[in-house]
């Protein structure tokens, strides 16, 4: 198998962390004149291309992807450059930066792709704004708050990991993926009394909070933005001065009787954190904050691929050899990797397939888009699936969804996996009579005329900061999130501005 390898350099010296801090500075300060609409130095106009991103659904939308390519983004201003740009809302002096980045996916050497991630109240329309300079030559970024990563550790016996700041894969070389949870980190507990404060999304932290954060040593900003992550159980503080993210869960202690029976439960707030980006603790075989969530045996695991042998009705793993690895992006937002077979051999015949995986920071899922260059013969298709978590199972053919609900494989927390079909692909959920035996509920994929087929897969774990506690919660969901797969936002370029 050959690799590309992408050097991760973890230890600076103190004179290379000045460097890189004074270049960094240097950076933002350039975006942050991009953002007021000027050039440095200058009084020349930015370029701005100007967009609405509609929500349809009466959903509130949370960290939504928002994808534009480079020629949708040229045919508007035929100018435009990936070189110096960002990405605001609000109108001038007040504008606020959207994090983003651009990658460059057909691997040719060129940034193609603009990617950010936006939040949507149900039925907002929101104008986006993108700032650029097409007379800058030297391309400027900078990683705000990075949420995702991309590596390869050949330690593991896998051809690739990525993660969010949520969960973790490993890309094993038969062609499955091995979920991992993050586990969530207590900093302490509050009174109930503060739930009104925080189910007050826009208003500021009050003096009484912020000196409770203090005096648990954690000193917040002056900059936190309050989130309702689930009405009345799960609440988000961000400071975004710090670039930290705090978690607030409601929880119950039980009381017990003098005759050692649980008599009544008191409510209380735990303030906890995500570990964050934490491949490098799967090199240690003893951790207990990043724990496998499927079995790390046999095929498919949690949404890889394989082929399916319509005829044997079996499913038949990737070439071991001569396939190779792309890391395509390892941004602050999103991670791709991307892993090609050249010369894969079906049933005697000879096809490329490319299987790109994506990972979007502050979201639990990762999407699947895979690729075989000409039709598949006629007795094969793609396989793929979820793990049978021996709790509840349910198909939703009309959603095109399949999912499971248990718990994590050592019964400590609950556990929910789930995989998703964009509508109007063909699909066929396996569901025997014996399913509640069979380690993996398969979906078979019959690519599109071009090719081509996408599915997401998700795992949600009890034990990190996102966890559900019931099935129901679970399923509910489900139902929003493979609503929202099939509604995506509504988005329009708009006239430039008059000047």
């Amino acid at each position: 198998m050959e690799i590309t390898h992408i050097q991760n350099h973890t230890r600076w010296k103190p004179i290379a962390r000045t460097v890189l801090t004074t270049c960094l500075l240097f950076i933002l300060g350039c975006l942050l004149m991009l953002g007021s609409c000027t050039m440095p130095g200058g009084n020349q106009k930015i370029s701005k291309i100007r967009l609405s991103i509609q929500n349809t659904l009466p959903i509130k939308r949370k960290n939504v992807p928002i994808v534009l390519t480079g020629t949708e983004l040229r045919n508007v201003s035929p100018d435009f450059s990936f070189k110096a740009y960002s990405v605001v809302t609000g109108e001038a002096p007040r504008e606020v930066m959207i994090p983003a980045q651009a990658d460059d996916l057909d691997y040719d050497g060129e940034l193609d792709q603009l990617c950010f991630l936006l939040n949507l109240a149900d039925g907002e329309t929101k104008e986006v704004s993108i700032l650029y300079d097409p007379s800058v030559r030297a391309t400027l970024t900078l990683d705000i708050n990075k949420q995702t990563r991309a590596a390869i550790f050949p330690e593991l016996n896998a051809v690739a990991a990525m993660e969010s700041n949520l969960i973790a894969y490993l890309l094993k070389p038969d062609g499955a993926f091995i979920a991992y949870g993050k586990k969530r980190m207590k900093r302490f507990s509050l009174n109930t009394m503060f739930q009104a404060e925080l189910d007050y999304e826009g208003s500021p932290i009050s003096p009484e909070l912020r000196n409770h954060f203090q005096s648990n040593g954690i000193v917040l900003s002056q900059q936190v933005q309050k989130e309702v992550a689930k009405p009345e159980q799960q609440w988000i503080l961000r400071d975004l001065e710090n670039q930290e993210t705090y978690f607030v869960r409601k929880s119950y202690n039980s009381e017990v009787s003098s005759l050692g029976q649980p008599t009544a439960t008191e409510a209380h707030l735990d303030v906890v954190q995500s570990i964050g980006l934490s491949l490098n603790a799967l090199l240690n075989s003893e951790t207990t904050d990043v724990v496998p969530l499927n079995s790390t045996e046999g095929l498919i695991g949690c949404g890889g691929i394989a082929l399916w042998d319509k005829t044997s009705e079996t499913m038949v793993p990737l070439p071991p050899e001569g396939d190779y690895i792309r890391i395509l992006a390892n941004g602050a937002i999103r991670s791709i990797v991307q892993r090609v077979v050249p010369e894969w051999d079906i049933g005697g015949e000879t096809r490329r397939l490319t299987s790109t995986t994506f990972v979007y920071g502050e979201n639990p899922w990762i999407e699947h888009h895979v690729h075989i260059d000409g039709n598949l013969p006629t007795n094969y298709a793609i396989a793929t699936g979820i793990p049978n978590l021996q709790g509840r199972n349910e198909i939703d053919r009309e959603q095109g969804a399949v999912w499971s609900w248990g718990t994590d494989p050592r019964g400590m927390h609950t556990l929910g996996i789930a995989l998703m079909v964009p509508v109007g692909r063909e699909v066929a959920f396996i569901a025997r009579t014996d399913a509640s035996e069979k380690p993996i509920l398969p979906v078979i994929l019959t690519p599109d005329a071009n090719g081509r087929l996408s599915y997401r897969t998700f795992a949600i774990w009890g034990g990190g900061i996102d966890g559900f506690e019931t099935e129901a919660d679970f399923a509910g969901h489900i139902q929003v999130t493979t609503t929202a797969l099939t509604t995506p936002p509504v988005i329009k370029f708009l006239p430039p501005e008059e000047k």
